[in-house]
């Protein structure tokens, strides 16, 4: 006579759930890269911030915070120097982490933003007010040169060459800056340097003194 085994269905719904727990969901990361010095190779390091896990696994560098509707791509490496501050690289960290967040008019996070307010809420969370509008943005802060400019400083440019400020981001090192332009073109990563940006850029300004 063939007999059947009882625990066979127990043994494999317990291993199931062992499997889960093991490779459950994984927890995005930031990546932050420090320059020590020009003699000495690029270090990785971490930052912690109570909004950004941090890693120095490069190939897998991500966010743990993912508002609504955010991408789940890996997020741009904040870079950083020696003349790098704390609060403004964990700035830049939170902007990076929140590559992929949508666009909305009057968005104030962290589900959604529109332009300044993107940046008005990066710096809040890092206890720091700055105004909603990027013409009076030109007016706050420190002045910073652009060979100065460190993760954390706020860009502003003019998207009608020779106007006023009417756009932000937030630099992350590398010519590189986080902002969040429209519903096609929500929170991403973009270039100071490229062809579109270099010709609008008007000034950065640094709200973070250490």
């Amino acid at each position: 006579m063939k007999t059947r085994s009882f625990f066979a269905l127990p043994v494999i719904a317990v291993a199931s759930a062992v499997l889960l727990c093991a490779c459950g969901p994984s927890i995005p990361k930031v990546t932050v890269i420090s320059k020590q010095s020009v003699n000495s190779p690029t270090q990785t390091t971490t930052t912690t911030t109570t909004t950004v896990a941090t890693t120095t696994d490069l190939g897998n560098s991500s966010s743990s915070v993912q508002p609504a509707g955010s991408s789940t791509a890996a997020k741009p490496t904040v870079v950083t120097d020696a003349g790098s501050s704390a609060t403004g690289t964990a700035i830049a960290s939170l902007a990076a982490s929140l590559v992929g967040t949508p666009y909305t008019t009057n968005g104030n996070g962290p589900d959604s933003f529109d332009n300044p307010g993107f940046v008005v809420y990066c710096y809040k969370q890092n206890g720091f007010t700055v105004p909603r509008r990027a013409t009076a943005m030109t007016t706050y802060g420190k002045e910073i040169y652009p060979d100065e400019i460190q993760p954390g400083d706020i860009l502003l440019f003019c998207n009608e060459i020779g106007g006023d400020a009417d756009f932000a981001g937030i630099y992350i090192g590398n010519n590189r800056f986080i902002s969040c332009n429209n519903p096609e073109r929500p929170t991403q990563e973009q270039r100071l340097d490229d062809s579109y940006w270099g010709p609008r850029f008007l000034t950065a300004r640094r709200f973070v003194q250490e």
